[in-house]
């Protein structure tokens, strides 16, 4: 089997937020959860590591280091956790130590109370949703959310020194559509490689898969299974799904502007092309438009029109996708509508 993920490299770049989209099973996780071990044993450092619900907790905590017990490394370590810290040891030792947190995201107001300690590494796995996920949902301003955590737990001042939080995301390639990357206006056009953002302050790590996708579908049971499926483009060959071109067409001068939709926060426009006879959808509509119709309820004012099924707008534009005469101005707004606004037309 292919080497696990070489953390030493990323971490040699020390950004302040690393984001790592990789195969499952490339060893992400388990590699900065060792590093966690490495940084208290060697400069006391502790981590955090973050959940988005309170009932996760005991998930992600239950066994969390049983694997990295087992390694020759930490020999001379016992560890142990419980759903609210990590705990570590000397195995001629009595006394346990706190070297990790465990927070759930949803409860952040809360952690304002608790009290912090030498928090080097921040980290939040599965960052990346599976868009088909009837079960978890990203938050609400989930990276505002994470940037009011990483506040809380490093009381960071601008005008001293001290432990500089690093925060890492983690995740496969299944959600082109996710927070991270609408923040960080990352698109289609992704490569194999690293490449920096906002300035040198994010990092993208998109794993190039390698002899491992193969070694994988090829010599593991549930490779074997998902072979031939889109579960192995996304788990295994760490491929991103529908950034093809499918009805991507740039907008024309002469179309005419219809209406506006505004869904999860995100503007979109419907225009209309009489001369060939599509409908665009784009990501904005013009000051002062009117109509504009919103979708969900943080989005409702008085300046908007709350939308449903039984809109003439709505019915016009569910009518259209099935007539297949949308087309967008780039993938990425066509993933997102699908998301944000045909979803609630029964069309996703």
């Amino acid at each position: 089997m292919a080497d696990y993920y070489d953390w030493q490299e990323t971490l040699s770049y020390d950004a302040d937020v690393t984001m790592v989209i990789g195969a499952r099973g490339c060893g992400k996780t388990y590699g900065l959860r060792k590093q966690f071990i490495k940084d208290y044993i060697k400069r006391k450092w502790r981590f955090v590591e973050l959940c988005r619900y309170k009932n996760e907790l005991s998930l992600v905590a239950d066994g969390y280091f049983n694997r990295l017990a087992r390694d020759k490394d930490f020999d001379d370590y016992e560890f142990k956790t419980d759903a609210r810290f990590a705990y570590m040891k000397e195995k001629d030792s009595k006394n346990w130590e706190i070297f990790g947190y465990f927070i759930a995201m949803t409860d952040a107001q809360k952690q304002k109370k608790r009290t912090f300690d030498n928090v080097r590494r921040i980290l939040l796995d599965e960052a990346v949703l599976e868009t088909n996920n009837v079960y978890h949902r990203y938050l609400k301003n989930e990276y505002m959310v994470l940037a009011n955590i990483v506040d809380t737990v490093s009381r960071e001042r601008a005008d001293t020194e001290g432990i500089k939080p690093r925060v890492y995301l983690l995740g496969n390639a299944c959600d082109i559509t996710n927070p991270y990357f609408a923040i960080m206006g990352i698109g289609t056009d992704l490569q194999y490689g690293y490449k920096w953002f906002r300035d040198k302050t994010f990092l993208l790590h998109y794993v190039d898969p390698k002899e491992y996708a193969q070694e994988k579908l090829e010599g593991t049971v549930a490779g074997r299974m998902v072979k031939g499926t889109t579960e192995e483009l996304t788990a295994i060959s760490n491929t991103f799904l529908n950034t093809n071109d499918d009805f991507v067409l740039k907008k024309p001068k002469r179309a005419k502007f219809m209406f506006g939709i505004i869904s999860n926060s995100r503007k979109y426009g419907v225009w209309v092309d009489y001369t060939e006879g599509y409908y665009h959808i784009t990501d904005n509509f013009p000051n002062n438009a009117e109509p504009i119709y919103s979708l969900t309820r943080q989005d409702s004012t008085v300046n908007y029109i709350n939308a449903n099924r039984l809109n003439r707008a709505m019915k016009s534009l569910s009518e259209a996708y099935w007539l297949g005469i949308f087309r967008y101005d780039t993938a990425l707004i066509r993933e997102r509508f699908a998301n944000d606004v045909l979803k609630w037309f029964g069309v996703k």
